[in-house]
């Protein structure tokens, strides 16, 4: 397992395909929103026959079937058939004007949305991966740690038989030993805790998976990580990487997805409000009906004919659409509150990232130069060792130590990459990264509908991204 896989699998799982068919569901609207233009059309047929017992005589009219006409005749089989074509013209100017274009909004908050998705399941899984993997470097530590209050208990239990040691010391050597095998155990629990939220994480939706015959649903998480690999974010293929905390909060105002969102919405309430005003103008239909009849010859025979007529209300006192014009605009207003508010978060959000990237790097400094000291303690314990100044469990309590600071440096290079990440994920560029590294193709960021006429064109959610991807420029990043 690497991280680019994990990245990968993570922006196939189960939430990234909920969040694609909720855009497919937003896209319904666009066939809501065509009521408005396209006319109603039915074909309603109706065909009929009773018995008349009564003699000569008149009977109940069927309006349905002879259009106002009374039956007359003798008793026998009566029948008629009545076909008609119907039509309903829609008379809407606010549906007309703003149905489209609010559907059109609605589907780019959707498709805004599913971009928010895959940012977030996509850090999700980096932070997931980075700490099921750094328990495996403190699992390395642990199980010598465990060797060494191992080795310490007999050189105890010699050094007693010696007296050269109390009994309370090899008590102390036994909890000791007690201790760093609960250790181990508490850190094998958490590894394989973490691996199973990682599962989780990078599941793949079934639905994408081609199947023959029924699949089990479970989690796959007997992962094998390259302790090695340092997984290094290369911000080489990031030209547009900010260069200060002020440029990292300026992208952020300017690229956040959760900015662009509230800016739809805005947009949304706008357009609400103004359907709500031209709601004033009324509605209505323009209808047109054609009708055909078949009867018996004593009722009259064949008629056909055709209705054309038009309704069309205005509203004199519609307290209803009044408090709708009043809430609308409300709206707005909560809609530019929440945008201000989301601008002023996000700025906050991309200088803390920003601080705690610069955090990270001076920890990163610290732990290379605590690692460079283990490294001269061992060399000098393991001196002494050959020059029989001291003992082998010394030696192996300085590779202890060395272990530990080894751990403590993983630890930290994987804090600094998070670090990069999440600057990476606050000034939106994360899955710019995750395109430009080819880790995966995903869709291009889209742009808002255009102004004027264009805005009642079909928007397409799912175009392809032409997106040059840089190569990355020359240079080298310290790493483990």
């Amino acid at each position: 397992m690497s991280l680019e896989e994990a990245i990968r699998q993570a922006l196939a799982n189960v939430e990234t395909v909920k969040a694609n068919v909720a855009v497919q569901t937003a896209t319904v609207a666009r066939f809501e929103a065509l009521k408005e233009f396209v006319p109603l059309v039915n074909l309603p047929q109706l065909a009929v026959a009773f018995n008349q017992f009564a003699g000569p005589g008149k009977i109940l009219i069927f309006p349905d079937v002879t259009g106002g006409a009374l039956l007359q005749g003798s008793p026998l089989l009566q029948q008629a058939a009545l076909n008609r074509a119907n039509m309903y013209f829609p008379i809407s100017p606010s549906g007309q004007i703003t149905a489209l274009p609010i559907a059109e909004e609605g589907v780019h908050a959707k498709v805004l949305m599913e971009q928010l998705v895959r940012r977030s399941q996509a850090m999700l899984a980096i932070q997931d991966y980075y700490a099921a993997k750094q328990i495996d470097h403190g699992l390395r530590t642990a199980r010598l740690g465990l060797e060494l209050t191992r080795e310490t208990l007999a050189l105890t239990e010699r050094k007693l038989r010696e007296r050269q040691a109390h009994d309370v010391e090899l008590t102390e050597a036994r909890v000791a030993e007690h201790k760093a095998g609960v250790l181990l155990t508490a850190l094998e629990k958490e590894a394989r805790v973490t691996r199973r939220e990682l599962a989780i994480v990078l599941h793949q939706s079934r639905l994408l998976v081609p199947q023959r015959e029924p699949v089990p649903i479970r989690a796959d998480y007997a992962y094998r990580f390259d302790l090695a690999d340092p997984d290094e974010v290369d911000l080489r293929w990031m030209p547009d990487f900010p260069g200060s905390r002020e440029e990292a909060i300026q992208l952020a105002k300017q690229q956040r997805v959760d900015v662009r969102i509230r800016v739809v919405g805005l947009r949304i309430a706008r357009l609400q409000r103004k359907r709500s005003v031209l709601g004033l103008l009324g509605e209505g239909t323009l209808p047109a009906e054609l009708g055909f009849k078949n009867a018996t010859k004593v009722n009259g025979g064949i008629t056909l004919g055709a209705i054309f007529g038009s309704t069309y209300g205005l509203p004199v006192v519609d307290i209803s659409l009044w408090s709708g014009i009043r809430q609308a605009r409300l709206d707005e207003v909560l809609s530019q509150l929440e945008l201000e508010k989301a601008l002023l978060e996000v700025g906050v959000d991309a200088g803390n990232s920003w601080d705690r990237w610069q955090q990270a790097i001076r920890e990163w400094e610290l732990s290379e130069a605590e690692l460079a000291l283990r490294h001269e303690l061992l060399e000098r314990m393991e001196r002494l060792y050959q020059q029989k100044q001291t003992i082998w469990v010394d030696v192996l309590g300085a590779r202890v130590n060395l272990l530990q600071a080894d751990a403590n440096r993983w630890t930290r290079w994987y804090n600094l990459q998070l670090a990069r990440f999440d600057v990476l994920r606050a000034t939106e560029q994360l899955l710019d990264y995750v395109e430009r590294r080819r880790i995966t193709r995903l869709t291009a960021w889209q742009k808002p509908p255009p102004e004027g006429h264009r805005r009642l064109l079909p928007w397409l959610a799912s175009k392809e991204s032409t997106r040059a991807v840089p190569e990355p420029k020359g240079g080298t990043d310290a790493r483990p």
